[in-house]
């Protein structure tokens, strides 16, 4: 999908000073939101694609009723007309600006139709999809807006002179190039912009107005900063606590399941067939936990630990004797060995679906051990999966 989000955008002009637009970007489009608010469209249109919606369409909507309350820790839709209306906005005009929606005005009214469901899905199906669209969108805005040197500049440096020198040509530019006149709006929008891409590129990016001390997690961009990974920050917290803060908190055992659901649709997804055998005589029913959910929550929305298998191959093989509270570990080693084969087939076939790297953190969360490194070839891995396997045994 990332060469089609490249040929996509080189159809287009995206340069800010000939559109005047300053909601090509805007405070509220976070990958997080981004990701559920596609979501909402696509469940809206329900396969029509000629079908138009507004704003309020897609915020009033039962399925954007549902996801929102309970996974992002806030009121009833209608019962907060304010705190709504930016969150489904926003995200909406950047698509617009994107081209991956169509936009046009019945009055004073924005009224948009699908023009890429492709890039539309891919958006809606992981947050880790909807980053990667943001930091290719917004790197082409940037380049042809004419901005490129003063963020170029900002990410070789990384200090404070640097990001001084960045933020006063996004001054100038909004001040010059859009109707924004007020001092507090484009630090709003430009710090999203930065730290997006800081985070992509594994670099400092801004806290609070200054260079940040390291560089940026994940948290840092997200809209919904308050979830149950903020539990497992403290590496001295034990699983036990873990998982007792977690079941004790409504509100992060919302959004923990809704995007333990969102990882298993995902992988659903990609995967039609079993991921042991990948022929069609083996359709992909199941979605397992390769380390199980109840003892490892903070892998338990990682798609690289979910892998497609047959009931049989689920609840006969993983699960010996359907006992889902038990796993077979020598089953559990090929479970580990086919989706480290699913990662390498999806890379090397152009895809971006998986991260090695997240794998990696997955092996050793569930082995309980700091054995796996980033730089490890698949062949390593593989064999150290084994190694493990049988030292357990």
């Amino acid at each position: 999908m990332i060469e089609q989000l490249n040929e996509h955008f080189a159809n287009f002009d995206f340069d800010v000073r000939k559109s005047k637009d300053a909601r090509f970007m805007d405070q509220k489009v976070t990958p997080d939101v981004l990701c559920v608010v596609t979501e909402c469209i696509i469940e809206f249109i329900d396969g029509n694609l000629e079908k138009e919606f507004t704003k309020n369409d897609i915020w009033h909507s039962n399925y954007a009723q549902t996801i929102i309350t309970e996974s992002f820790n806030k009121p009833n839709l209608k019962d907060a007309d304010s705190e709504y209306d930016k969150f489904f906005a926003m995200p909406l005009k950047t698509l617009g600006y994107a081209k991956v929606l169509i936009e046009s005005k019945n009055g004073n009214t924005n009224v948009y139709k699908v023009n890429r469901f492709d890039i539309l899905e891919y958006i809606s199906l992981r947050e880790r999809n909807a980053l990667n669209f943001l930091e290719i969108y917004l790197s082409k805005v940037i380049q042809e807006s004419g901005l490129q040197r003063v963020f170029d500049n900002f990410f070789e440096k990384q200090n404070k002179v640097s990001l001084e020198a960045l933020r006063n040509a996004l001054f100038d530019f909004y001040f010059s190039n859009t109707s924004i006149k007020k001092e507090k709006e484009p630090p709003r929008i430009f710090n999203k912009i930065i730290n997006i891409l800081a985070f992509k590129k594994k670099l400092k990016g801004t806290i609070r107005g200054t260079v940040s001390k390291f560089t940026l997690p994940i948290e840092e961009i997200r809209y919904n900063r308050i979830n149950w990974r903020d539990i497992g920050k403290d590496k001295g917290i034990t699983r036990e606590e873990f998982k007792k803060a977690l079941g004790e908190n409504v509100d992060i055992q919302g959004y923990f399941k809704y995007n333990i659901q969102k990882a298993k649709k995902f992988v659903r997804k990609i995967h039609p067939f079993s991921e042991i055998h990948r022929f069609k005589e083996y359709p992909g029913l199941q979605a397992h936990h390769i380390f199980m959910e109840s003892e490892f929550p903070e892998i338990a929305d990682s798609p690289e630990n979910i892998i497609v298998l047959t009931p049989n191959q689920h609840f006969y093989r993983a699960h010996p004797n359907n006992k889902t509270s038990v796993i077979d570990e020598r089953y559990q080693a090929i479970c580990l060995i086919s989706k480290l084969d699913s990662i390498e087939i999806n890379y090397r076939s152009g895809g971006n679906d998986y991260s090695l790297e997240d794998f990696i953190n997955v092996l050793n969360t569930g082995f309980e051990t700091e054995h796996f490194q980033i730089g490890m070839d698949f062949e390593e891995i593989k064999h150290q999966i084994i190694n493990h396997t049988y030292a357990r045994a």
